[in-house]
């Protein structure tokens, strides 16, 4: 019995792989069709296309990769506008300042 136990849980849990992998390249299209669903069923578990796969992967991954570089150099911009923002707010309150100055004198 614990062989058996030991047995399966060496191997990966090839439907939660498929799975995985059938969402992430979903969500990378935007959205999928019956007839691509199909497609998808019968590349990953019906007659499992492994180059198909490899580049389906390859393909997920890159896009993946290319959204997280995209958000993190949004945020970037997005913080270096604020810095430039307090910058101009803190240089006309200088600038106010001494104008003010001299107007007292």
């Amino acid at each position: 019995m614990l062989a058996i136990a030991l047995y399966f849980a060496k191997y990966p849990d090839y439907n939660r792989i498929n799975n995985d992998l059938k969402y992430r390249y979903i969500k990378m299209k935007g959205e999928a069709s019956s007839e691509q669903i199909e497609e998808l069923e019968d590349i990953l578990e019906l007659n499992r296309y492994n180059t198909k796969i490899k580049q389906m992967l390859q393909d997920v991954e890159t896009y993946e990769n290319v959204i997280k570089k995209q958000a993190a150099l949004a945020e970037q911009a997005r913080l270096k506008e604020q810095a430039a923002k307090e910058l101009g707010s803190k240089a006309k309150s200088i600038k106010d300042k001494a104008i003010t100055d001299k107007l007292e004198k």
